[in-house]
């Protein structure tokens, strides 16, 4: 009798035991599944955001290829009419269903993408630090004026096709003396590559990027275009608050800026700019950024609308990624998304 309780006892705790282990690999199973049910769940996001991201940017470049602009913005109209290459004639008022501003203001597209267009013209060439914008622009971002030109330079050194040292610069052997890749002494192939310039990443704050990425082309910019001008350099250019530029902003969606004298009078400041370094009509030169609000980094693609094209009537000249703007680093404005006055985004 005793033998058989002392094995009715091993058979109890065996079976505790094996129980226990059930539990514990019930649990395993438990986790597991619900890890991969959580992987699976982020993929179908991460996908369904970069397909809304695809969408969008398709559906732009077919609107940029078949729509007319006016002084500042893309014009949307109720019906699509084909005229000859070059033609731009102004369409009729009952006609024009809304725009899309080419001022790097931000939109809502498909899903919780958004989206802006910029025309280059309106934006500061990181190729061409010695443009007075540049400087401007920097001293806005918060460096001392000193710095700015320090950063001016090692642009220049870094971008330039010798070794000779510019003051306040750095060249090669100064690359090389702190263990950092030697400059390419090319143009820059993106705004990004300015994290490359030694010493860029000290004198320019760190909270002050994602505004200078937004605002930054490495397109060979040389001239004003204040009806296009992104608002982050229109302070910068006219020396302006936030309730300045938003005067200045207002006053172009009123029509072009074509005069000194009318910038004068918003801006209180007499710009020392010859007549023919002004532009009034956007460029064929269009920078495009699509982001998601949650997913991904923020997709800059370069269009180059190009009508008289024998192929197609736009051309996609670089592309790159950088980090998703949050709201506080969008720029001046921290206005909600505007809608897009077409039914493809909707």
């Amino acid at each position: 009798m005793a033998n058989r309780g002392n094995a009715n006892g091993f058979v109890l705790v065996a079976t505790l035991w094996a129980l226990a282990a059930l539990g514990l690999l019930a649990t395993y199973i438990n986790h597991v599944v619900a890890t991969d049910v959580d992987h699976a769940i982020e993929e179908k996001r991460a996908f369904q955001a970069e397909l809304e991201r695809r969408n969008t940017e398709a559906t732009l470049i077919y609107l940029l290829a078949t729509r007319r602009m006016n002084h500042h913005a893309l014009i949307l109209e109720e019906e699509q009419r084909f005229l000859d290459p070059g033609h731009n004639q102004t369409p009729s008022p009952f006609n024009i269903r809304g725009e899309l501003r080419v001022t790097g203001a931000a939109y809502a597209a498909l899903g919780e993408t958004r989206f802006s267009i910029q025309d280059e013209g309106g934006l500061v060439s990181v190729n061409a630090p010695r443009f007075p914008p540049f400087a401007a622009l920097l001293e806005r971002m918060g460096l001392a004026e000193e710095d700015a030109r320090r950063v001016i330079a090692r642009i220049d050194d870094y971008i330039d096709a010798n070794d000779t040292l510019n003051l306040g610069g750095a060249e090669r052997q100064d690359y090389q003396s702190r263990g950092r890749e030697p400059p390419l002494n090319w143009i820059m192939s993106s705004p990004m590559e300015l994290g490359d310039v030694l010493g860029a990443e000290n004198l320019i704050p760190r909270k002050a990027w994602p505004q200078l990425w937004a605002v930054l082309t490495m397109r060979p910019v040389s001239n004003y275009n204040f009806n296009t001008m992104h608002p982050e350099v229109l302070a910068a250019v006219l020396e302006l608050d936030e309730y300045g530029v938003r005067g200045v902003l207002d006053e172009r969606e009123k029509g072009p800026l074509t005069r000194q004298t009318q910038l004068a009078m918003l801006s209180g400041k007499h710009l020392d700019i010859d007549e023919m370094e002004v532009a009034v009509l956007p460029s064929n030169f269009l920078k495009l950024a699509v982001w998601h609000e949650t997913v991904g980094p923020r997709s800059v693609v370069g269009i180059e609308l190009t009508p008289l094209g024998e192929t197609a009537p736009w051309r996609k000249d670089y592309r790159y990624s950088e980090p998703a703007p949050q709201r506080e680093d969008s720029g001046i404005s921290s206005d909600p998304p505007l809608e897009a006055a077409t039914p493809l985004f909707r």
